[in-house]
């Protein structure tokens, strides 16, 4: 386990110091083949309201047979593999061995398990993964015919993992705008707003004229770039300024 322990202290520094996605990726790629394992995938999910959302999910993958990878990415089965499509809901890691024994699938789900039981890819883990103002993922670490490695090292692969989402959730956050020159006024709104409190309800609580808060909510669509009261509430939300 020292090691192990070694190894994944060197793999923090190194998505600590990381300042490019090709930094982490590099890193990860080592660590993961020095535990052995075989095939990766990294799944981000922008949550809704960010200016990165576009209904979308962003995939990062090495090592699995291409013809799998070609076809999971362009029919976008993460829709329908369990794992990943319940990842938010997990609170510990589960063995792709245990993807039949989840309790309610559904039919999709079923028809994953066998299309992907024929591809032979051995034992995996799918890590659920958790981030800033619900900006969370997913890993999936396959270990082909390596088998399924011993409990302390899940728990050392799953926390490489999730210190790895964070690294990228700051490399992300780094370059996409963070709302942050909306004033502290602005954001007392926008926090109203988010509750559903309508511009006169808002103008009593604040003791402010109507006309006022209706000024202030422009310019807080203007600086979110939205054009609605929900699309404000959503992006306020999944910049952190909205409990």
């Amino acid at each position: 386990m020292t090691r192990e322990m070694e190894s994944l202290k060197q793999c923090f520094r190194a998505y600590r110091d990381a300042q490019t996605f090709r930094d982490l990726r590099i890193a990860a790629t080592a660590f993961y083949d020095s535990m052995h394992v075989v095939m990766a995938s990294y799944f981000h999910y922008p949550p809704v309201g960010a200016h990165d959302f576009d209904g979308q999910i962003q995939v990062d993958q090495f090592g699995y047979p291409e013809a799998w990878r070609k076809t999971y990415l362009e029919e976008k089965l993460h829709l329908s593999d369990p794992l990943a499509r319940r990842a938010a809901s997990f609170t510990r890691p589960h063995f792709w061995s245990e993807i039949p024994t989840l309790p309610n699938l559904t039919e999709d789900e079923l028809e994953y398990v066998k299309r992907v039981s024929v591809q032979n890819l051995g034992e995996g883990l799918g890590i659920p993964l958790f981030g800033p103002a619900g900006r969370h993922g997913y890993a999936a670490l396959g270990f082909g015919s390596n088998g399924r490695p011993p409990p302390d090292d899940v728990l050392v692969l799953q926390a490489s993992a999730q210190m790895g989402h964070l690294a990228y959730c700051r490399l992300l956050l780094r370059d996409l705008p963070n709302g942050t020159n909306l004033s502290a006024r602005e954001r007392e709104i926008l926090r109203w707003v988010a509750r559903g409190r309508t511009n006169s309800q808002i103008a009593e609580v604040l003791h402010l004229s109507r006309n006022t808060v209706e000024t202030y909510i422009r310019r807080c669509f203007d600086k979110l770039d939205v054009n609605d009261r929900v699309s404000a509430a959503l992006r306020g939300i999944a910049l952190g300024m909205v409990d």
